[in-house]
């Protein structure tokens, strides 16, 4: 054991790990904890359970035999709860033995719904303590009013309790004194009083955070009532157990009531992150931590009894809060509330996901979707029955990497990128600091964000600010994902940049336009303190970030590809900030894994249904994935198309994303399409509806899944994450890397290169040139005897073929009036649905479709626009501004897409850009 633990214990402190998760029992990491860091006890509560059964796969087949066998959600949940109880109690059997049981315990609770009712804790402490049968059970009672006279009755009853909630001294003194009652009830019975154990819990960092936001930011008490308030319930406790009523009770084998310190991680960043731990320690204590707490504590932890140090400081904190109208007993009976109100809460989403989860292995789950096959039937009937036999679900959620690929170097890599199957689960253990982070920022009057991102950390932030918008009082997210020099300048001119964060978002963090974006703020703002960070362990970024003094650094899983983060820090800073009730959205994702990882009918699991229909399709030449929206969720059609696009286009196959065209008659569309219509419950579907209702009648294969409302967007994260990668198990490709997005940033490095050496991008000898435009072809479009650049297009759309694409890829600033030029275009180029169209504005769309057109099968038909650069923009401390690193952008994509042979030209324009795009959109082409 760590020395700093065997002298936390001769202190007279006990560790106990505020965590249970079958995983941790049956991994051998238990063993680990109380081998090596003397954890002697265990705590849980509805919270824990809830992030335990929701996210471990430990659960998955004593789940399912329980759902079969028609078990109800509360028995599953006893079930599986008391399970754990039992074998974490067993593993701590030989510690209460050799404490004389002190300690050894493992607590449970009853019912939070039950904290108002007396009897009904009774009779749920007694059932949950036969169900356990375990003599080193406590089970945890909460210390309100009505809670009180229970703790008194069990205790007479001989039964060990762990009394929670306990927010103030004046709740802690009517614990103590239940406690008592009980032990001198038992002893005028004749019942001994060897062996009856309790802790009475309270509750820590949760004070700090109430007294804290009612104080100044400059106030000297900040970080003060919590401490303070234990120091003086601490001495109460030693008065209590000392007096003459205690004697009496301990003469005949009676135990003192120890207090338990709970809530100990700390919340304000700003503080030690060892304070409720260092500060606390004394005999008779036990203080329970979390695994955060518990690992800073083995490594910068000191053991100092402090606990009974500076007293009278404690008494002047509480007077001199109290001078201030703040009065730490009212401010306990409010905590105490909200503590009941969030145990209820948790119990209630657990059990609401044990009922999505059961009824998705019972095969009922709603949210599968409808699907009409079309010619599509047999091959996906087929599939669906290799994918069950295979066991292939089932082998996703163990990370079994052969699915994709097999090898042992595909292994390790894909093994690395399986993170995102327990993210809506584990992000709920952070929705606290997520909601604490958006409600200090509104406090302090922010009433902008600037997001500086691309690829998987923008696009799910701007799709949650187009679809839900800015809820009251949160704070505005923009996001800044483009290196042209107006759409840089134009970011920050749409902002109050005095009352306005910046959140940078990078996994690796080298990303070089997140980079170019981050120096350019930073000396716009004239510093980094009002800058945030999202990123992966150990990146430059961390360093740097912690460097510069980032006002916070939010370290995201590791194990998480950018292209499925959205419900991860990189999806979840931004949708906290932008006041969405992140709990909610949590939970409808975690709804939508369990569905796609309970569900042992392939042909109702949401996300496995899903992934059949797109890799069928595309194996069937059906793989223009055409999609349709309502228009209030129409932005996720954005986040979608990258995903689908990188994860699948490589090794000369790929699924293309159609996203905003407009709708068309049935027997317009070719054999290479395959619709997906998401729909709103409560949207504006009319017209489409009807549209739809006519492909489904002309024998198009289609698929409809509806949302019950906004907060379903977290379930359709995930459901697409999972489908893409079913789909990618069909198409035997990795849907997890991108291998040609690299070789493109390669390209740009180049130019960048012949820039730094000549002060001067590579020249280009254009094809055809005008007053207003330039035109630069591959060497496979013959332009002899063509001196029109309109001529010259329509020649280079002709060269698409049945099942073809076009793509526009727009090097251009984004914004509303662009986008709209770009429709325009994308309708005069391709004005039937007959030769699908696609249109990306770069260089995000590098981070997106970039994968696809480069890595997957040559059926795209590419015009690059590029525009000239009038006003440019400097990058502090660069060699090069924006305005070159854009051009240099687009030069290594146009270069990327000839070395791959991919039919490409690119149009430039000079002079006024609307006017040019205006111009383009006049023009009829072989397309049309």
């Amino acid at each position: 054991m760590s020395q700093v633990f065997d002298e936390l214990a001769q202190a007279g402190q006990s560790i106990w790990y505020d965590n249970i998760e079958r995983g941790m029992i049956q991994s051998g990491e238990l063993d680990r904890l109380i081998r090596e860091s003397g954890v002697v006890g265990i705590t849980s509560n509805p919270s824990i359970f809830e992030k335990a059964i929701g996210s471990s796969a430990a659960y998955d087949t004593p789940f399912r035999e329980l759902a079969l066998a028609g078990r109800s959600t509360e028995e599953i949940y006893e079930s599986l709860a008391v399970a754990d109880i039992q074998a974490a109690a067993d593993k701590l059997r030989p510690i209460y033995d050799k404490s004389d049981r002190l300690d050894g315990y493992v607590s449970i609770e009853v019912s939070p719904d039950l904290a108002r009712d007396t009897e009904g804790t009774l009779a749920d402490a007694r059932r949950l303590h036969a169900a356990v049968d375990r003599p080193n059970v406590m089970i945890k009672v909460p210390a309100t009013a009505e809670g009180i006279p229970a703790i008194a009755a069990l205790i007479e009853e001989g039964i060990c309790i762990n009394i929670t909630l306990i927010f103030s001294l004046a709740q802690y003194e009517h614990v103590a004194r239940a406690y008592l009652d009980g032990l001198k009830r038992r002893a005028l019975a004749g019942g001994s009083l060897e062996g009856i154990a309790s802790v009475a819990s309270f509750f820590v960092s949760r004070i700090d955070v109430a007294v804290d936001g009612r104080l100044p930011e400059d106030s000297d008490l900040r970080g003060r009532a919590a401490v303070a308030s234990c120091k003086l319930a601490y001495q109460r406790h030693l008065e209590i157990f000392s007096d003459e009523r205690w004697k009496e009770l301990a003469s005949k084998g009676a135990t003192v009531q120890r207090m338990l310190w709970a809530s100990t991680s700390t919340k304000d960043p700003s503080y030690s992150d060892v304070l409720y731990v260092e500060n606390l320690i004394g005999p008779d204590t036990v203080n329970t931590v979390p695994p955060k707490t518990l690992a800073a504590f083995a490594d910068h932890g000191k053991v100092r009894s402090l606990l009974v140090e500076d007293l009278e400081a404690a008494v002047q904190v509480v007077k001199d809060l109290e001078e201030i109208g703040i009065h730490l007993d009212e401010v306990g009976e409010e905590l105490q509330l909200a503590g009941v109100a969030g145990f209820s809460r948790s119990f209630s989403q657990l059990m609401s996901s044990i009922t999505a989860r059961r009824e998705a292995v019972e095969g009922g789950d709603s949210r599968s979707g409808r699907f009409s096959h079309g010619p599509l039937t047999e091959a996906i009937d087929a599939r669906l029955l290799q994918i069950s036999g295979d066991r292939v679900i089932p082998r996703i959620w163990e990370r079994d990497p052969t699915v994709w690929k097999e090898g042992e170097d595909h292994g390790r890599v894909i093994a690395n990128r399986l993170g995102w199957l327990d993210s809506p689960a584990s992000m709920r253990r952070e929705v606290a600091r997520l909601k604490e982070f958006a409600g200090a920022a509104q406090r302090e009057g922010f009433r902008h964000v600037l997001l500086l991102g691309m690829g998987g950390s923008s696009l799910c932030p701007e799709v949650l600010r187009l679809v839900f918008g800015v809820g009251e009082d949160a704070i505005d997210v923009q996001v800044l994902d483009s290196t042209d020099p107006d759409g840089v300048r134009g970011a920050a001119e749409a902002i109050d940049l005095d009352r306005s964060l910046v959140l940078v978002a990078s996994k690796s963090g080298t990303t070089t336009e997140v980079r170019a974006f981050r120096h350019y703020f930073a000396d716009r703002l004239g510093g980094e303190r009002r800058f945030v960070a999202v990123t992966d362990p150990g990146t430059q970024l961390e360093k740097s970030a912690r460097a510069a003094s980032f006002r916070d650094v939010f370290v995201n899983a590791p194990d998480i590809g950018g292209r499925y983060s959205a419900l991860s820090f990189f999806g979840l800073v931004p949708a906290a900030l932008l006041g969405i009730d992140v709990a909610r959205f949590l939970d409808r994702g975690v709804r939508m894994s369990h569905s796609c990882g309970s569900c042992i009918k392939t042909s109702e699991n949401p996300g496995a249904r899903l992934g059949v229909f797109l890799g069928e399709g595309a194996l069937a030449g059906r793989d223009k994935l055409t999609l349709f929206f309502s228009p209030e969720i129409a932005p996720l059609g954005s986040w979608i198309e990258q995903l689908v696009a990188e994860s699948t286009g490589k090794e000369g196959m790929g699924i293309v994303p159609v996203d905003g065209e407009p709708t068309g008659k049935p027997d317009e569309y070719g054999s290479d399409r395959l619709f997906v219509y998401s729909r709103l419950r409560d949207g504006s579907n009319d017209d489409l509806d009807r549209k739809v209702a006519a492909l489904e009648k002309a024998g198009q294969p289609v698929a409809r899944i509806e949302l019950e409302d906004r907060y379903d967007l977290a379930g359709e994260f995930f459901r697409w994450e999972f489908a893409t990668a079913v789909a990618g198990s069909i198409l035997g490709i990795d849907p997890f890397d991108e291998p040609n997005v690299k070789e493109s940033k390669d390209r740009t490095n180049e130019v960048l290169e012949v820039y730094r050496s000549t002060g001067a991008l590579p020249e280009e000898v254009p094809a055809l040139s005008e007053d207003s435009m330039t035109l630069l072809a591959d060497k496979g479009l013959i332009l002899q005897g063509i001196d029109r650049i309109e001529d010259a297009l329509s020649a280079h759309i002709e060269r698409a073929s049945d099942g073809d694409f076009l793509a526009i890829l727009a090097y251009m600033p984004p914004g509303e009036e662009v986008a709209a030029a770009l429709d325009a275009i994308r309708s005069a180029w391709a004005p039937g649905p007959g030769l699908a169209s696609t249109v990306g504005i770069g260089p995000r769309f590098l981070h997106s479709t970039g994968q696809l057109h480069k890595g997957g099968a040559n059926t795209g038909v590419f015009v690059q626009i590029t525009r000239s650069i009038e006003d440019d923009l400097s990058i502090p401390g660069w060699d090069y501004s924006f305005g070159t690193l854009v051009r240099a952008q687009a030069e290594g994509d146009l270069a990327s897409l000839i070395a791959h042979g991919r039919r490409v030209i690119r149009i430039d324009l000079r002079g006024d850009l609307m006017e040019g795009l205006r111009t383009l959109a006049t023009w009829k082409t072989g397309g049309a």
